[in-house]
């Protein structure tokens, strides 16, 4: 009886702790991701995250005029996530907004940051920390 609530708390603690992890997880990536993403595949794209919820589009530099609002969230639509995986919530306009699969932010063994997308068509995006 004794190994029986022995392996009940554990799993409790195991489940607050998993909890807290994903509480934690959720505001390090909405600061990891502030700053400017350069296209792995087209390096003259970047998109900029603030930290007023705005994301910018460059085109060679160029500010191009849609700058849209977005936010990291953990369900969209009919989409959940799995694991710790966010979905990157960008505002088009007032009414329409697409919910992209924010994979994660890597960095590397020297020290180089990579922002993974995929999009809600499936489509892998890559971008490399400016």
């Amino acid at each position: 009886m004794k190994k029986f609530n022995l392996i009940l708390v554990s799993l409790f603690l195991v489940m607050i702790f998993s909890c807290k992890a994903q509480q934690i997880l959720q505001p390090n990536l909405a600061v990891k991701i502030l700053g400017t993403w350069i296209s792995n595949d087209e390096p003259e794209y970047k998109i900029e995250f603030t930290n007023n919820g705005l994301q910018r589009e460059y085109i060679n530099n160029k500010l191009q005029q849609e700058v849209y609002s977005y936010k990291l969230i953990s369900t969209c639509g009919n989409n959940t996530r799995n694991n710790n995986e966010l979905f990157l919530k960008i505002f088009t306009n007032e009414n329409d907004a697409t919910c992209d699969l924010l994979n994660g932010i890597h960095t590397d063994s020297n020290g180089v940051k990579t922002l993974s997308i995929t999009t809600e068509r499936g489509k892998l995006y890559l971008f490399t920390k400016q």
